[in-house]
């Protein structure tokens, strides 16, 4: 099963986003997100992403293809973050919210709200590069696709110079970290909140960052 690393193309994105789609099958938060289902709406929004980043040269969205058959087994969007003004994060949050019209509403908006107050703390008003999503198909999963998709980020952070920044679940912190990047802050969403829904358990998100080995000259 040779495995190679490849940038994403336009005619990759279907393929990614149904990968991204099915590497989330089993997670509990996305269930009690989505009452039905990923309906249309949502899944237009997954391949939005993908779709973006082939043409926005401050984002680099990459895949492992197994080359034995053709098929995309991972990929990874990295891409540059700017310092934001409440404006900008306002703005983020409102759009955020009405991304995913078949979410429940009050759940959606006060994940997003916790998150972003996070993420605006820690980035403060530094340049970041910032491991947006990282996915792996459940059946390639722990044959090093996710280290083959963190060894390129992290080489092009230390190219550049700039500070590396992960959001991430419970998934995939041993990996992050295993990968140099350390946590900063956590917190845990409790799911049992909303029992009538099927909810139960705590869902944790960690926020991570990682300094180039040597920092850039001011």
């Amino acid at each position: 099963m040779p495995l190679e690393l490849q940038p994403l193309t336009k005619e990759d994105v279907l393929e990614a986003g149904q990968l991204v789609i099915a590497s989330f099958a089993n997670n509990p938060f996305r269930k009690l997100l989505f009452p039905n289902g990923m309906g249309q709406a949502n899944i237009d929004k997954i391949m939005e992403a993908p779709r973006k980043a082939v043409d926005d040269p401050d984002q680099h969205a990459i895949k492992v293809v197994d080359t034995d058959n053709g098929r995309i087994v991972g990929c990874a969007l990295w891409a540059f973050t700017k310092p934001m003004s409440d404006e900008d994060w306002a703005r983020e949050r409102e759009e955020a919210v009405a991304s995913y019209p078949e979410a429940r509403p009050e759940i959606l908006a006060e994940f997003i709200h916790k998150a972003q107050d996070i993420k605006r703390r820690i980035k403060g008003s530094r340049r970041w590069w910032e491991l947006k999503a990282l996915n792996t198909l459940p059946e390639y999963q722990r044959r090093g696709i996710g280290s083959m998709l963190m060894d390129w980020g992290i080489e092009k952070l230390e190219e550049m110079k700039l500070p590396g920044f992960i959001e991430s679940t419970k998934a995939g912190y041993r990996l992050y970290t295993k990968h140099g990047f350390k946590e900063i802050e956590r917190w845990e969403f409790d799911m049992g909140r909303w029992p009538q829904w099927g909810g139960e358990g705590m869902y944790k998100n960690a926020y991570l960052t990682r300094e180039p080995s040597e920092a850039a000259a001011p």
